[in-house]
């Protein structure tokens, strides 16, 4: 099984518990914090992600790990499940799924705006408000990024779909058009 059907099995499980218990946002809070805590210590990572490490013992490691915690019951337990069926090398793929899945109950979708020059308010305000056009959605939240080899212009990602408004794309259909286009006689 891919890791895109483990992740959306593993999501669509937890937050249909989760949110029938009421508690999905202290939960996907939690499971946030502890992808934060996989990031900043690679020995763990290691640890929970290798193949050479049975269930068990990475069950053992989690619960060393998350000890008597705070963590909400119900994301302790699901991370023990997860590391039990050797599925921790899918983590961020599940809370990426579970994100997506919390974020489509809650009326939001998220954006990544990729542009040549930071963006200000106005322009992430009209953004937003075309994006929320788009997608039918109440809420959206824009992650930014800068990268000047666009050159002008921005590249958005919504879910799935990529919408491309930089000048450097711009140029390169230019060129493409302009060297398909036969010379003519002259």
């Amino acid at each position: 099984m891919s890791t895109t059907a483990v992740a959306r099995r593993y999501a669509g499980a937890l937050v249909e518990l989760a949110e029938e218990q009421g508690c999905l946002d202290p939960v996907t809070t939690d499971l946030s914090g502890f992808e934060r805590l996989l990031a900043s210590s690679p020995p763990l990572r290691e640890a929970l992600t290798s193949p050479g490490f049975t269930g068990d013992e990475q069950t053992a490691v989690m619960r060393a790990v998350l000890g008597t915690g705070e963590l909400h019951p119900i994301a302790r337990n699901f991370l023990l499940l997860v590391a039990a069926n050797g599925r921790m090398d899918s983590f961020a793929a599940i809370l990426e799924a579970i994100k997506e899945r919390y974020d489509d109950l809650r009326g939001r979708v998220r954006a990544e705006v990729v542009s040549a020059s930071p963006l200000d308010e106005a322009t992430l305000a009209t953004l937003s408000e075309q994006i929320k056009a788009l997608t039918g959605k109440d809420e959206v939240q824009i992650e930014t990024r800068v990268d000047p080899e666009l050159i002008g212009g921005i590249v958005t990602r919504v879910g799935d779909r990529i919408l491309d408004g930089s000048l450097r794309t711009r140029l390169e259909h230019l060129k493409n058009s302009l060297l398909g286009q036969p010379v003519g006689d002259a």
